[in-house]
């Protein structure tokens, strides 16, 4: 059954204008600023996406706002309906799935190469996310920001162009159900840290297939979680299209 969309009202969004994306050209900051709402969930799952209250809460004109939205067209994070409006896509169970299988081999990859790069400097980069991430236990979206940050590092670590092009096409979708999943589940938070940490004590201790089967439990866990939240989330509910 399709997803029930909010043709009928305006999306109001947070002030994007302090979002940090104005040193870009107008397109560039729209279609970032926007992806960004997208993600965290300011714009969710159906809402519908009308230029004329977009281009008045950014202070756009109607060109680089249309700019950005082909943008996450073609990115397949927003849709047009049967009735000719864009919405922001739906989450589902089998994406999800699809999505996190696909990380999971990646991630895998990402951390043998990266051992293979390790030095006791980019130990100590890691280590640094780490203490963030255990500071802010109890803020389980400051976590899922620091656990983003240790994937990112590891990317940079294990110097694989094609793996990094590759999570980075994905990982707007992935992170619209990681930031779900956090606003669904309190208690992910220290799970998360704990195994962020067996994944780096595994590298620090030279033991590769550890961390690699460490990393594969981590993306599984983490799955799980999404799942969970898509059953308990209202914004996931299927209903007929207006």
């Amino acid at each position: 059954m399709p997803m029930r969309r909010d043709a009928g009202r305006e999306v109001i969004l947070p002030d994007l204008r302090s979002s940090g994306f104005e040193h870009m050209a107008t397109r560039d900051w729209v279609y970032h600023a926007l992806l960004e709402a997208i993600v965290r969930g300011g714009l969710r799952p159906g809402a519908w996406l009308s230029e004329t209250s977009l281009a008045t809460q950014l202070e756009v004109s109607r060109t680089p706002l249309r700019e950005a939205l082909q943008r996450l067209q073609s990115d397949l994070l927003i849709e047009r309906g049967q009735n000719g409006k864009l919405y922001v896509r739906g989450l589902s169970e089998k994406e999800a799935r699809d999505l996190y299988a696909v990380r999971a081999s990646l991630e895998e990859l990402t951390v043998e190469e990266a051992a293979a790069n390790m030095t006791v400097a980019k130990l100590a980069t890691l280590e640094e996310i780490l203490e963030r991430m255990r500071s802010a236990v109890d803020r389980v979206e400051e976590v899922a920001e620091g656990g983003r940050d240790f994937h990112d590092v590891l990317l940079e670590i294990a110097e694989n162009e094609i793996t990094s092009w590759t999570l980075g096409q994905l990982k707007p979708h992935i992170d619209r159900y990681r930031f779900l999943s956090t606003r669904t589940s309190q208690e992910r938070g220290m799970q998360a840290v704990r195994e962020h940490e067996e994944i780096y004590e595994s590298l620090r201790d030279g033991n590769v297939e550890a961390a690699k089967s460490c990393m594969r439990r981590h993306i599984e866990k983490g799955r799980e979680t999404v799942l969970t939240a898509l059953v308990a989330s209202p914004e996931t509910q299927g209903g007929e299209e207006e």
